[in-house]
């Protein structure tokens, strides 16, 4: 009798061969969790030693189930058929189905990795059971004129929870490597050695694999199944790491994330939870597909678009669109393809959320939209969930199967919806859905009528909506009008920006100009020569003969010194423009320069009038002539008169053109929005004439009439909410000196401008804080690890006398380093549970084994004064530590230009003095040089001293920047109470 036989490579085309790739053999192991009723399932991938751990914490297999499921091919124990032996079920859990069901999932392990080793440990009835261990390396399957039954598998069992050894597992390689000894004449002598070596290569330890992650452990009490994988194919890194830089996602990014509904705000709580580590060194991960890297239900519900709703046994939707936050309730899409029979794919719930693709149009702020946009160029699409669980490949950018790409190419706004610019679920389910199965490589659902009927329900479904909602010709108009309304917001928004970015840029450069002259003492030196020619002026002048021409000639000296002190003054007068919104920084330098133009008005320009007055009086003093003070009072209220008449005439002037101009355009507009009804008018009633309403039927006539209705009912709204936009922006305008609408405006701006600057700051100071955390992290390890390192090559170096020198020059570099790494140690605030007394002298100390190279390098000095050294308080090192540092950094940068370079610490009054010969801080930075964010130092964050001085507010101390004449001068003193009055 004939039969069929097995080649063993049958295995190979059944599995590897039959899958798309790592991602999809993954999802795969997950969906076998899932019916294993595991709550968790999680990959740690280690790359520098290629090590892929799969684990899950279902309800493993005993060895009969391993011997009679796992290693059978074809089982029927995932068919509801008549005498299957079904897996395992727990009973405390709901019900799942089953979503395995071709035994393609542990055959595609093989290609995630050339060889496995399989631990599962099965739990019945709360009792636990031995642990299963099997080890296979799947290139035995590829030999050619092998049977399958010449492949042994050595499979071993372990009792009370432990884990196979070193040397159980080398046992088992070795029955492999038996296997590949008797095929060696049937395998190509590459391949042979390629097993060879990847057997060889497989020398890990199960039990200190299960101790990565003790809470998925097989030991004692756990249970599940384990998959290691060593060495695991090099194209993982690849699905990995290759995709984003074209703006999309890696393949396993795609795969693998959400392989539960979490982005619709009423999903069902996953019943599996899944994870994917990449270990890229041995301290650091990232979980690659957690929940927070997918769509979210808040993004779904902030999305412009919403549609949600329920496709019945016929195709017919019904449910509710919310388009720009406006819900139409109770929406109905029918479909024409069944013909009135029952559709083959089932009924089905359907979620979408639609952003649109400019941020001009849409209501998202302009970072959340440009984060969910390039969420979803990378995983945009309509993915489609069975029992809660994704298939695959629905949902991937990459795969058009609803032609949506497609159909945009034709007329963009015509079919508007995109897989790039939607993300959605579909939800079926394996009961009511059954017809819709999927193809044995998972790459998608069969071609049959049920698969065409879904597909042909879908495609109308966007087709209709887009007719429904957002053609321009729609039925439903409120999406045009929010859009058209959107846009021209933006367009006024752009406008306003167009207009206050020159005057703002202005404004700030005239503040730039200033604050140089200012710093080069420019307006005491030019008052200074110009009271020096007032002074020769008044001397020539007293050289007339006649005494009323001396007297007329101080006089107009005096007038000119006026005029040319009003002129100097002028030149560094910078006016603020009005309904100009200004950044932090703006800000702080237009408050620095209102306080320091005041104290130029009454140190330089008042005191120059003064001398003015003063050397006319004591000139014409000694030329014994007699000056009128009333007159020259006078004069001086003369000339400050003229200019007032000649700046009110040029004000008004400016005033009434702007407003005949804004009258002329506001009454052109009235005008023609005038002229637009009439002639709408003009054309209904010569369209009713032209009716002849005796001929046409009730309906004709009742269409006629709503038809010519509407057209006045539009021209009537449009035209009243033109003309009431106008009247509203003339109501604007007041003259009784309360706040006006562009102050309000600018107001607004100015809190918006500044809560942007502080969400950035805020975000700056998380990802430092973040980034301090991993860096202190690997230096703990990695110093750990060295230091265990060093002591192990000290035995080497003992029994090699080559390694002496070895040894020793990298202990001596180590312990340079560590010495270094020591000096952190006052920064770990964890290390110090009470405050300490901290000295002046250990201050001095630190500062000097910290900094000593940079102060030799640069030639600083660091002196302290015996007060100093000999001061005592109570605090936490980290406190006071890093400002002293911080300080300290700045002044040798600062120094670095100066001849002379000192910094000295010292003690003033109670306060911890740091003083340096340096450039000094100019005025309009005392208190700037404490925000967050500011610096002048080339690549500076600015956030030391910020940082700095929050630190020691929390200690109830003060940093405070002293005013000085010379160099910097920071004073850290305790907090003065403040006292009621």
């Amino acid at each position: 009798m004939a039969t069929f036989k097995t080649r063993a490579r049958a295995l190979d085309m059944l599995g590897r061969q039959q899958i798309a790739g790592i991602p999809t053999a993954i999802s795969e192991l997950f969906k076998n969790a899932h019916d294993a009723y595991a709550d968790r399932v999680e990959v740690d991938y280690y790359r520098t030693d290629r090590l892929f751990i799969l684990r899950d914490d279902g309800l493993g297999m005993t060895k009969d189930e391993f011997l009679s499921r796992w290693l059978t091919l074809g089982t029927e124990s995932k068919l509801l058929v008549k005498g299957a032996d079904l897996p395992p079920v727990d009973h405390s859990k709901a019900k799942r189905t089953l979503l395995g069901e071709k035994g393609v999932g542990r055959l595609a392990i093989a290609i995630i990795g050339p060889q496995v080793l399989v631990l599962s440990r099965a739990i019945r009835e709360d009792d636990l059971c031995e642990t299963v261990a099997a080890f296979i390396n799947w290139g035995l399957f590829e030999c050619p004129g092998a049977d399958l039954d010449q492949i042994e598998i050595p499979v071993r069992t372990f009792s009370n929870g432990s884990l196979p050894t070193s040397e159980d597992l080398a046992e088992m390689v070795g029955v492999c490597r038996r296997t590949l000894e008797r095929l060696k004449g049937k395998f190509e002598d590459d391949k042979y050695a390629q097993i060879s070596s990847e057997l060889d290569a497989f020398d890990l330890d199960p039990s200190e694999i299960d101790g990565y992650l003790p809470e998925m452990s097989l030991a004692d009490d756990g249970h599940g199944t384990h998959f290691i994988i060593s060495p695991a194919s090099e194209v993982l890194n690849s699905d990995i790491d290759d995709g984003w830089e074209t703006d999309g996602a890696p393949n396993l990014f795609k795969m693998l994330r959400g392989f539960s509904n979490t982005m619709t705000p009423d999903h069902s709580r996953p019943v599996i939870q899944t994870a994917f580590r990449d270990h890229k060194n041995d301290d650091a991960y990232e979980d690659l597909i957690s929940e927070t890297t997918f769509f979210t239900p808040d993004e779904f519900k902030n999305a412009d678009h919403q549609i949600s709703g329920y496709f019945d046994e016929y195709g017919q939707f019904r449910g509710y669109v919310s388009i720009y936050g406006k819900d139409f309730s109770d929406h109905i899409i029918s479909w024409k393809g069944g013909h009135g029979f029952p559709t083959k794919c089932g009924p089905f719930k359907i979620s979408v959320a639609n952003v649109q693709g400019q941020s001009r149009e849409s209501t998202l702020p302009l970072e959340d939209w440009g984060q969910l946009i390039q969420k979803m160029n990378r995983f945009g699409g309509l993915y489609i969930y069975r029992d809660g669980v994704r298939l695959l490949p629905y949902g991937n950018t990459d795969f058009d199967w609803l032609d949506l790409e497609r159909n945009r190419t034709k007329s963009a706004s015509y079919y508007h919806f995109s897989f790039r610019r939607i993300f959605g679920v579909v939800e079926i389910t394996s009961s009511v859905n059954k017809y819709l199965t999927e193809k044995a490589g998972r790459e998608g659902f069969r071609e049959n009528k049920a698969y065409r009927d879904l597909k042909s329900i879908l495609k109308n479904f966007f087709i209709q909506l887009a007719a429904d909602f957002f053609r321009a010709e729609a039925n439903n108009e409120y999406y045009q009008q929010k859009r058209t309304e959107l846009k021209h917001l933006d367009a006024a928004r752009k406008r306003r920006e167009e207009l206050v970015s020159e005057k703002k840029a202005r404004f700030i450069r005239e503040l730039n100009t200033f604050f140089a002259r200012y710093d080069k003492d420019e307006p005491q030196q030019l008052v200074t020569e110009l009271i020096g020619r007032i002074q020769s002026d008044l001397t020539v002048a007293g050289n007339k003969e006649d005494s009323a021409e001396v007297a007329e000639a101080f006089l107009a000296v005096e007038s000119n010194a006026r005029f040319q002190l009003k002129e100097l003054e002028g030149r560094y007068r910078v006016t603020k423009p009005r309904g100009v919104a200004l950044s932090k920084d703006v800000t702080r330098d237009w408050e620095s320069y209102q306080r320091i133009f005041v104290e130029l008005q009454r140190s330089v320009f008042a005191r120059a009038r003064e001398l003015v007055e003063g050397e006319v009086q004591e000139q014409a003093a000694q030329a014994r002539v007699a000056l009128d003070r009333r007159l020259r009072i006078e004069r001086s209220l003369e000339e400050l008169s003229a200019d007032l008449k000649d700046m009110a005439k040029e004000e008004r002037k400016a005033t009434e053109e702007r407003a005949e101009l804004v009258n002329n355009e506001i009454c052109f507009a009235a005008k023609t929005s005038v002229a637009k009804v009439n002639r709408v008018m003009s054309e209904v009633f010569a369209d009713f004439a032209r009716l002849n309403v005796t001929e046409m039927d009730d309906d004709s006539v009742l269409r006629e009439r709503n038809n010519l209705e509407t057209a006045l009912i539009e021209v009537r709204d449009s035209e009243q909410n033109y003309l009431r936009s106008l009247q509203a922006q003339l109501e604007g305008i007041d003259t009784s000196g309360a706040p006006s609408q562009i102050e309000q405006m600018e107001a607004l701006e100015q809190r918006t401008i500044a809560l942007e600057e502080q969400a950035h700051a805020d975000l700056q100071l998380t990802q430092l804080g973040m980034a301090i955390e991993v860096i202190n992290h690997e230096f703990d390890s990695s110093v750990r690890s060295i230091r265990d390192h060093i002591r192990r090559l000290r035995g080497w170096a003992d029994m090699n006398e080559g390694l002496e020198n070895v040894y020793q020059g990298i202990r001596s570099s180590f312990e340079h380093l560590d010495g270094y790494l020591t000096l952190f140690t006052p920064f770990h605030r964890r290390l110090y549970r009470k405050k300490i007394e901290i000295s002046g002298s250990a201050i001095t100390k630190f500062l000097n084994d910290l900094f000593g190279e940079r102060f030799k390098r640069h030639s600083v000095s660091l002196n302290s004064s015996s007060s100093f050294n000999k001061i005592k308080f109570l605090g936490y090192p980290s406190s006071f530590y890093p400002v002293f540092v911080n300080v300290v950094d700045n002044s040798i940068f600062w120094l670095k230009d100066q001849p002379q370079r000192e910094i000295l610490l010292d003690v003033m009054g109670g306060a911890l003095v740091i003083k340096d010969t340096g450039p000094g801080i100019p005025e309009r930075d005392h208190e700037a040089v404490f925000e967050l964010g500011f610096s002048r130092k080339p690549g500076g964050r600015g956030m030391g001293l910020h940082i700095s001085r929050e630190v020691l507010s929390r200690e109830n101390y003060e940093l405070i920047l002293m005013p000085t004449d010379t160099g910097t001068e920071f004073h850290i003193s305790p907090a003065q109470e403040e006292t009621e009055g």
